[in-house]
């Protein structure tokens, strides 16, 4: 099955929900995030789902702004307080908003809802990357979907994180193959990502790519070790072959 085309990066812009106009965040950063994947295998990867007792312990907590989603200020053009929401270009295809109905914790949490065509949109935060290069970083959230149906960039809803270098992406871990889709209830998922000596800003956020809706609620950046390399097999010693018997003459 020949992929599609990947969509031009000049037509990646901001939107304007109501009620929360947003901006563009870089080109670059977003022409790599609609990079176009295969088709979806007969069975798609597992999202990341790490229930709270299971994930691993963090080295440092990197603080985020609003993480979740309880403050009432005013955010960046409209957006909700310390975040920034955009979605591929064209009609509008995407709002954010402040929901109430069932947050995961506290008062409210972000909503993300397809009303058009453009295949993704984003919510994401920014956070310094010089104090963290060279570390590898953990990016976990809460996401609850409901109709969340994927299309050829990703399964439904999912977590991203990105590190940045003058507005050109350095490198990326995102929820795509193995996003949310279908209706879910709250569930913890995780992404991770090693902070190149480059890079001069993380990005960290979640996507909803196609129809349906995702929430998202109790946001955490943190400090982690590395990924242990899976470890080789042991490699059994040759068996020792007897000495031949001498025959005596």
């Amino acid at each position: 099955m020949d992929r599609p085309a990947p969509p031009d990066s000049s037509r990646l812009r901001p939107w304007t929900p109501d009620p929360w106009p947003v901006v563009l965040r870089s080109i670059a950063s977003l022409a790599v995030a609609a990079t176009v994947l295969p088709a979806f295998a007969d069975q798609p990867p597992k999202p990341p789902l790490v229930p709270p007792e299971k994930a691993a312990k963090a080295l440092a907590s990197v603080p985020l702004v609003n993480p979740g989603f309880e403050s009432a200020a005013p955010g960046r053009q409209g957006a909700p307080d310390g975040w920034v929401a955009i979605q591929h270009a064209g009609p509008l295809s995407y709002t954010v908003t402040l929901d109430t109905e069932a947050p995961r914790s506290g008062g409210q949490s972000a909503r993300i809802d397809n009303v058009g065509p453009e295949p993704f949109g984003t919510l994401y935060q920014i956070v310094p990357a010089a104090p963290l290069r060279g570390k590898t970083l953990r990016f976990s959230g809460w996401l609850r979907t409901r109709d969340a149906e994927g299309n050829v960039f990703g399964a439904g809803a999912g977590l991203n994180l990105h590190t940045m270098r003058g507005g050109y992406v350095v490198d990326h871990a995102q929820m795509r193959m193995d996003a949310v889709g279908g209706t879910t209830d709250w569930a913890r998922y995780e992404v991770h990502l090693r902070v190149a000596n480059t890079a001069d800003q993380i990005e960290a956020g979640a996507s909803l790519f196609g129809p349906g809706t995702v929430w998202l609620d109790d946001v955490a950046l943190d400090v982690v070790e590395p990924p242990s390399a899976p470890a080789s097999p042991p490699v059994a010693p040759p068996s020792a072959k007897p000495e031949p018997k001498r025959s005596t003459p």
